[in-house]
């Protein structure tokens, strides 16, 4: 049994191991704060010790019926209900209650222990004493039983926003842009019609990405190799199509074999490919040039500028923006550096991000 699962499992186990420590905990206090010498030496006499037990004995069964019944009847009929005054009422008249039990009940401790002559006085006093630690008590336990609510509320809340939060990113990181899906399945129709040997590949290698975008999403990491493979697949579905004026050429240094998050590279490229269509950019060679270094995938995307100079009419630091949005969803700001460079004849999208090895892969897991 761990601490977590000791103080807010609601499992019989531990809810039973907690109450028992409480009340053993409250019992041993309220023991000792019964023992009544009146000199010194009655320390050493047994009597004392004595009416300190039946002092316990007579009151704790009044303490524990009052805090079960604030906390298990109370608590959920009218607190949890915002039935404040409703709670004040049933709070007051369990206060009188426990005062009419226990005017009886010290009648027997007075008779057994001859501690106060047993008049009605000393029977008030001694009933509306104990009512009141009984009331404080249950007053405790009953704040300590809505700091647990509210906490395990908190946490479901958390645990919910976690959840929706993991969603999205996995449907952000799943998804294919419309635009480029469309253009893929127009290239295919069109060699479909034409009856070219190209057909059977492109429809595989869209077949490929959208695979690799369902099943691999689910992964935290994937092999950085992977994703270059169907890097690829999708370089070939653009490239296949032939009233397009865009090309895109992929050069990789280094070992593949690290671990990257699922969708990375294909989001930003894609992103680039659609917002050239977008901004109607006609003619245009995307460079991608990536490098493993130490652990370290350093990408260039560079765009050479068009014959019509449209790279330079689009808002390229809103897209830096968003892919460094994109990639805090999934990295610590400190495992990836963007950096954007713009010039008369090219746009310079530098990439710097961390790649885990297998034993590291291993650890997130």
């Amino acid at each position: 049994m761990t601490r977590h699962e000791f103080i807010f499992s609601n499992k019989l186990k531990p809810r039973l191991a907690r109450h028992l420590v409480f009340w053993i905990t409250y019992c041993i206090y309220f023991y000792i704060q019964s023992i009544p010498p009146q000199t010194f030496t009655e320390f050493f006499i047994a009597k004392t010790y004595f009416i300190a037990l039946i002092n316990l004995c007579t009151f704790v069964p009044v303490f524990i019926i009052t805090t079960y019944f604030l906390i298990y009847y109370l608590l959920p009929k009218t607190i949890m209900k915002r039935k404040y005054l409703l709670f004040i009422t049933g709070f007051l008249l369990s206060y009188i209650a426990g005062t009419a039990i226990n005017y009886f009940t010290t009648q027997w401790f007075l008779f057994i222990t001859g501690y106060f002559p047993n008049t009605f006085q000393h029977r008030i006093e001694m009933s509306n004493y104990n009512t009141r630690w009984g009331m404080i008590i249950a007053t405790i336990a009953l704040g300590i039983k809505l700091t647990e609510n509210w906490y395990l509320q908190q946490q479901q809340n958390f645990e919910l926003i976690k959840r929706k939060a993991k969603a999205e990113m996995q449907s952000e990181k799943a998804r294919i842009h419309p635009e480029l899906l469309l253009r893929s399945l127009n290239t295919i129709h069109s060699n479909i019609q034409i009856n070219t040997d190209k057909a059977p590949s492109l429809i595989l290698n869209l077949s490929e990405i959208l695979s690799y975008s369902l099943y691999e999403n689910d992964n935290i990491m994937v092999l950085l190799k992977s994703e270059l493979f169907q890097l690829q697949n999708l370089i070939a579905l653009e490239q296949s199509k032939k009233e397009s004026g865009i090309s895109v050429q992929l050069q990789v240094k280094g070992d593949t074999n690290n671990y990257i998050v699922p969708m990375v590279f294909i989001k930003i490229v894609e992103t680039i490919i659609s917002r050239l269509y977008k901004e109607n950019v006609n003619s245009c060679l995307l460079q991608i040039d990536l490098v493993v270094h130490n652990e370290m995938l350093l990408s260039t995307f560079t765009l050479y500028n068009d014959t019509e100079n449209n790279l330079q009419n689009i808002s390229w630091s809103f897209f830096i923006t968003g892919i460094r949005n994109r990639l805090s969803n999934h990295y610590n700001s400190t495992d990836f550096k963007i950096k954007l460079d713009n010039d008369k004849k090219r746009i310079i999208i530098n990439l710097q991000l961390k790649l885990l090895t297998q034993l590291q892969k291993m650890d997130l897991l």
